[in-house]
């Protein structure tokens, strides 16, 4: 764990694996915002398979997302990332299903992880609440969805040791 690092609780009720959360968590404060945005949408796009049949092909999903996308790469601002915010929310407000509306919900906080970096780990968190409403009560898929969270974002920060030691 870095040096002043206090685990957080997530903001929404959820089973969870707390020991990998904090693993996660810790690990997060190594990663820029940029590079948490690009991990969010890792977990956002896995998501993606629990919207409502009639949204899957809205484009409002895929505008969001690239909003984030063109954001990392500084082509958009936040204020753009926003505008696709909001259309996310309405079309949120319109799912027929509780897992639809909460995996649209995991899609709009990584894209607002333009906006705050701690939106990240919201996404994250509403993958295991995902996780809850498909396999209730399911310690092993909960925990099995948290080390697959871990291995990406653990990827990522390998990849970038990796690119900052070739620069060197």
């Amino acid at each position: 764990m870095t040096e002043g690092f206090r685990p957080s609780h997530p903001k929404i009720s959820i089973d969870d694996d707390p020991g990998i959360r904090a693993d996660i968590e810790a690990l997060t404060g190594e990663l820029s915002q940029q590079q948490l945005a690009k991990w969010a949408l890792i977990i956002a796009k896995k998501a993606l398979q629990y919207v409502d049949d009639q949204q899957k092909y809205d484009r409002k999903l895929r505008l969001a997302i690239d909003a984030n996308e063109l954001w990392q790469v500084n082509l958009v601002t936040v204020y753009q990332v926003r505008q696709a915010l909001t259309r996310l929310a309405a079309l949120q407000a319109n799912s027929t299903s509780s897992i639809g509306a909460t995996a649209i919900e995991c899609v709009r906080w990584a894209v607002a992880s333009a906006d705050a970096d701690e939106n990240a780990l919201r996404a994250s968190d509403l993958a295991i609440k995902l996780v809850n409403l498909t396999q209730p009560n399911n310690q092993v898929a909960v925990s099995a969805e948290r080390r697959w969270q871990y291995a990406q974002l653990a990827g990522l920060a390998e990849n970038i040791q990796q690119g900052l030691r070739h620069m060197l």
